[in-house]
């Protein structure tokens, strides 16, 4: 007895998740869509029948999504055409209210009757109507209401018996207005009148206003009148402006103080090697004054009410001077001080020999990357690896850096006394950016009879990430500081091995007002299939390896989500993977230690011209797209390095 309970439960279970199924699969369906679209397009026209017949059909497919608007529109076009009464015996309106929106527009009334006349009260010019006995309609017209009030009246339908039908119509009010032709007003301390315009569909009133401002009322603006201000310091007011219903607004107004006098005995200071004392007066009449921040190498004391004490210590041995500026404020005014310090001379701080260390010696280094693409063309635009089918319209391509790194090990010559050769092999990795969202012209395939096409909005992201092996030679020149310490200049070519480049694509395309057009014997037509206008809405991700001539590429649509997947080969690879290039930078030695900076400018071409003068890569399937020439791509890099030589 269990078993046989037990079977019939999951029997009945089976059958509850069918139908479940079967009604989820059967709701919204696209052939019922575009039924009840085209008979509502019928329905507009006037053709009560050919609707009722398309309503009938879509009904019949079952989809429950649609019933209940089926079914209303049948009812209400029953009643048009007057299925099932004799004509004559029926006197019927569609509603006895109705309620426009403050912008004005027109709504229907169905009228089901014979010899009906209808007829507004003839002192209300806002609302007019228009009737229509052979559809059966009276059309009821609302000017815009400019006040905030609902306003109404009334629409009398009569018909041959003498008997009355009253349609109330009401004409919702404005949404209140309250707005201000500026937010903020200066005056000067001298005093002033400013006029602010204010836009308001209803009553408002002024609050707010302080003893030194004067705000008077106008028709439609407020006249501020602000006295001299006699005072050091600014006064600030907030003036609301506010309705009945308690919006309100805020207009900020300042009045500037007086200015203070500041002056000084002497503005610049100068200062030799070895530093020393100066005495600054101070001439003002204000209440007080304070100083500002000041260097540690140039320190600043207050010996009394009007003198400022300044001690500079002597440089430190570089051959660079020194110089810093140093603020004096009081309460309105601010007035600066130039110090400067001469330099030691470097002459008389770097030893005449070489620097120490081993003849050969070598390191490792690690350092961070700044990429800076620089790009060129003899074409009009430059554009991306991927062809978003602009054409001539496109938005050239704008490369945004991010970041990277390096690490690598080296080997450091000596050639003749302090000139060396330094060679190593480096891994670099950087990453940068490009985005694109604009208009588009979108072509979208379907079937083999018809394609969509038609405008649309695109926002794409494309990230790139480079992964290169370097070979830097460089000649380098010493510059002794002590026995263990120096600075280094160095420039030669690099050596440029592309590991991998990689482009990740991700975006969406949407569109309102997509049509189908027909392909007739495989070629694309501008012929409309049909009427309607559809909606699209795809995101889409894909990889492209920059040194391969192949790209992968996923659509999925935002309605189903369902992907559709791409592999995608195009006429050559985008870049080289072997270039050249010139690097150059100063750096900084102590104990084996190194801290430098250089910048790498590569002399070839990355971008391989087959490639951006054929096809790029089309990700929406079209061939309208836009041909580079002499387009040219060179990855520099600005490097901060930091290393280690076993030199000693």
């Amino acid at each position: 007895m269990k078993l046989k309970l037990t079977f019939i439960c999951l029997l009945l279970a089976g059958c509850i998740f069918t139908s479940f199924a079967a009604m989820k699969e059967n709701y919204g369906t696209d052939e019922c869509t575009q039924l009840v679209v085209r008979a509502d397009a019928l329905y507009e026209k006037g053709k009560y029948a050919d609707a009722k017949v398309l309503y009938e059909q879509a009904l019949a497919t079952g989809d429950t999504f649609f019933t209940k608007k089926c079914t209303t529109q049948l009812n209400i076009i029953n009643n048009l055409l007057g299925s099932g009464r004799p004509k004559g015996t029926v006197f019927t309106i569609s509603q006895d209210t109705v309620k426009i929106n403050y912008l004005g527009g027109d709504y229907p009334v169905h009228v089901d009757g014979a010899n009906w006349k209808a007829m507004t009260p003839g002192n209300d010019d806002w609302c007019k109507i228009e009737v229509d006995r052979k559809r059966g309609t009276v059309k009821i017209f609302c000017s815009k209401n400019e006040s905030v009030y609902d306003r109404s009246t009334y629409v009398t339908i009569t018909n041959g018996n003498g008997k009355k039908k009253t349609v109330a119509v009401i004409n919702e009010g404005s949404p209140e207005i309250l707005r201000s032709s500026a937010q903020n007003l200066v005056f000067t301390p001298d005093g002033e009148t400013s006029v602010v315009d204010i836009d308001a569909n209803t009553d408002w009133s002024i609050a707010g206003v302080p003893g030194w401002l004067q705000a008077v009322k106008g028709i439609g603006d407020i006249r501020f009148t602000a006295k001299p201000n006699d005072e050091n310091k600014d006064r600030i007011a907030q003036v609301k402006v506010e309705t009945p219903s308690k919006q309100e607004i805020t207009i900020n107004i300042i009045q500037g103080a007086t200015l203070d006098s500041l002056a000084f005995n002497k503005n610049n200071l100068q200062f030799g090697p070895d530093g020393g004392d100066e005495y600054i007066h101070v001439l003002t009449n204000a209440d007080d004054w304070r100083f500002g921040d000041f260097p540690h190498w140039c320190q600043l004391e207050r010996v009394n009410d009007n003198t400022i004490h300044v001690h500079c210590t002597p440089n430190q041995p570089v051959d660079m001077p020194r110089e810093a500026s140093v603020n004096v404020t009081t309460g309105t005014q601010t007035l600066g001080i130039n110090v400067f310090q001469a330099p030691k001379p470097i002459v008389h701080i770097i030893p005449t020999d070489g620097i120490g260390g081993r003849r050969i010696s070598f390191g490792f280094s690690a350092g961070y990357i700044y990429p800076m693409i620089g790009t060129s063309a003899s074409s009009d635009r430059i554009l991306s690896p991927v062809n978003y089918m602009q054409g001539s319209d496109a938005k050239s391509a704008d490369y945004k850096s991010s970041a990277g790194f390096n690490i690598g090990a080296f080997a450091d010559i000596r050639l003749y006394k302090n000139l060396y050769l330094n060679a190593g092999l480096e891994f670099t990795y950087y990453k940068y950016k490009n985005e694109f969202a604009g208009d588009m012209k979108l072509e979208l395939p379907q079937t083999t009879n018809y394609y969509l096409k038609g405008d649309g909005l695109g926002s794409f992201k494309e990230d790139y990430t480079m992964m290169t092996l370097d070979i830097p030679v460089l000649a380098s020149y010493r510059i002794p500081i002590t026995k263990k310490s120096h600075i280094r200049v160095n420039a030669g070519p690099v050596f440029d091995l592309g590991l991998s480049s990689k482009l990740d694509l991700s975006g969406r395309i949407n569109s309102e007002t997509l049509y189908r057009y027909k392909i007739i014997n495989g070629n694309k037509t501008n012929q409309r299939y049909d009427n309607s206008s559809y909606k699209t809405h795809l995101n889409y991700s894909g990889t492209f390896n920059l040194f391969s001539d192949e790209a992968k590429l996923t659509r999925t649509s935002s309605y189903n989500g369902d992907d559709a997947k791409s592999n995608d080969k195009m006429d050559a690879s985008p870049m080289n993977r072997i270039n050249f290039g010139l690097r150059f930078g100063v750096g900084y030695e102590y104990m084996g230690i190194s801290l430098s900076l250089h910048y790498q400018y590569m002399i070839t071409n990355t971008a391989n011209k087959n490639f951006w003068e054929g096809n790029r890569w089309s990700i929406l399937q079209s061939h309208d797209e836009y041909h580079m020439t002499g387009y040219s791509q060179r990855n520099n890099l600005l490097l901060v390095t930091l290393g280690y030589t076993f030199r000693y």
